[in-house]
């Protein structure tokens, strides 16, 4: 019985608890966009570089399905970008 409890801990442990949903998708995308648009406000020559990152997320929107992927590459990118404001 103690392995099992354990072996179910440890399968909980390793699952994320709450999966990426569409919706957080958009909000995502929606902070990422107005991320970018304050920076490249405040520094227009920065506006080709960050559509350039953008791009790049939604390639990789593109190419797979897996929403955890989807929203690594948004935390990723608006993590950049909290940084840079």
């Amino acid at each position: 019985m103690r392995r099992t409890i354990l072996a179910l801990s440890l399968l909980l442990a390793a699952t994320p608890a709450f999966a990426c949903t569409e919706e957080e998708l958009q909000a995502k995308s929606i902070s990422l966009a107005e991320l970018v648009k304050e920076i490249t406000t405040k520094d227009p020559s920065k506006a080709d570089d960050w559509r350039r990152k953008q791009v790049a997320v939604d390639r990789v929107a593109e190419r797979t399905t897996d929403f955890a992927e989807i929203c690594a590459a948004y935390d990723k990118a608006i993590e950049e970008a909290k940084a840079a404001k």
